[in-house]
């Protein structure tokens, strides 16, 4: 996850924008939460914090939050949840122990909207693959080959829908070849 001027950004959020916004199109509601902690739950992130207090008593929840995340994040998060940044672990009250912990593995993460297409890495929708034949000839309009992103298929981030263009360029020459050969 990338912390930018406009909000988050980076493969992750990217990946998780192509659900949202069809949850959108739905007209659905829908929620995100983070987990800066990924793989850990709230009795192993509290045990987490619990062991660093008794290890490193006189650490600051800034420091210890500097090496989880980028420090202003880790600043944000603590005055959002009414924590002292330059308290020590060993000083650190269970109420404000266990909210860090709420906010480290279950913080809610408020969207108000995609980029739009200008800023758009990939395109979801299109002709639905039923509408297309194996070679990828469209069924309803004889003669009309489909192919990349004009077809309903998208997958997440990481090349795959490059690969889709790719390969379903590559079909669609292939089926055109054995036509015209």
């Amino acid at each position: 996850m990338l912390w930018t001027h406009f909000g988050v950004s980076g493969p992750v959020v990217l990946d998780i924008s192509r659900y949202w916004h069809r949850v959108r199109l739905e007209q659905r509601n829908v929620t995100l939460q983070v987990n800066f902690l990924p793989g850990e739950d709230f009795a192993l992130a509290e045990r987490r914090l619990i062991d660093l207090a008794a290890a490193r008593s006189t650490t600051t929840v800034r420091t210890v939050l500097g090496e989880w995340m980028p420090a202003r994040v880790g600043e944000a998060l603590c005055a959002a949840l009414g924590l002292e940044v330059g308290v020590q672990m060993g000083q650190l009250p269970r109420e404000g122990r266990r909210r860090l912990v709420h906010g480290l593995v279950d913080w809610p993460l408020p969207v108000r909207g995609g980029r739009g297409y200008n800023y758009a890495e990939a395109t979801a929708g299109g002709v639905p693959l039923t509408e297309v034949d194996a070679g990828l000839a469209s069924r309803k309009c004889p003669g009309v080959y489909l192919a990349g992103e004009v077809l309903d298929v998208d997958g997440r981030i990481g090349g795959f829908n490059f690969q889709w263009a790719w390969s379903s360029g590559w079909a669609v020459s292939q089926t055109l070849a054995l036509c015209s050969g």
